[in-house]
């Protein structure tokens, strides 16, 4: 699983390093080293012994999601020291149950996934020896911002709130994180515009190119073989163009 977020971006030897690893990749090698060099709950993680009731989950996945993506694990807890103890799952909840459950609080834009984890005792690390987990990566879709919730329950949810997810903890969004959310929204949608008029300049130029053959017959009725070169034909064709722009935009980078 891939993914466009600023979460990928982080590049700092930390913890961080390891749930940048994570969330590319949620394996049980990546799962394991995230653990071991956790620092306790930040604004892109969260940690629940158990499962929380479904608009509980919800509300951290909108947060999450109105925040750049993130991660809840389900299976541990931070202690008051700011420790996490693993201490496992009693059984692994069926992701499609957990889905269905929370398709009436979420758009369709917004993308999550779940992930299980066991382990037995060929793990090294002693601490999450013959113990299961489960990990929802939440992921980033700044096109699609603001998400709100779909539907009420109880004080947990209101429809049509902003939930952001901000200081370890997902609280409606204030003022100031409103702004937020609706600048990376339209900083994408200028983004997305500019990559979408490059690509039909493009496609233009590809259609002109198709009007004009390379060479031409010296006898309409001869076959191909008897032609010559066009001289009204571009002397760079597309092909060489595409190529020495790509060149050109490779040394920008280089510079940059």
């Amino acid at each position: 699983m891939k993914t466009k977020s600023k979460l990928n971006q982080i590049t700092k030897k930390s913890w961080k390093e390891d749930f940048s690893k994570l969330f590319d990749d949620p394996n049980r090698v990546n799962f394991v080293n995230f653990f071991k060099s956790h620092t306790g709950e930040h604004n892109y993680i969260d940690f629940k012994k158990q499962w929380p009731e479904f608009p509980k989950v919800a509300k951290h996945i909108l947060g999450f999601s109105n925040a750049g993506g993130g991660i809840l694990v389900i299976g541990a807890e931070e202690t008051k020291d700011r420790r996490i103890e693993p201490s496992g799952l009693e059984e692994i909840k069926d992701k499609t149950t957990i889905k269905s459950s929370l398709e009436k609080y979420l758009p369709a834009e917004l993308e999550f996934d779940i992930f299980d984890f066991s382990y037995g005792n060929e793990v090294e690390w002693k601490t999450i020896k013959n113990k299961q987990f489960q990990i929802l990566i939440v992921e980033d879709k700044p096109e699609y911002l603001p998400f709100l919730s779909l539907s009420t329950s109880g004080d947990i949810l209101h429809k049509n709130r902003v939930y952001f997810r901000g200081k370890t903890s997902t609280e409606e969004a204030t003022h100031e994180e409103l702004k937020k959310i609706i600048n990376i929204r339209l900083e994408t949608q200028i983004s997305t515009s500019s990559e979408d008029e490059f690509r039909n300049k493009i496609s233009q130029l590809k259609i002109l190119y198709s009007f004009i053959n390379k060479r031409r017959p010296l006898y309409f009725y001869l076959p191909e073989a008897f032609s010559t070169e066009n001289p009204n034909y571009p002397k760079e064709d597309f092909d060489e163009f595409i190529v020495r722009m790509i060149e050109k935009k490779k040394k920008i980078i280089d510079n940059s």
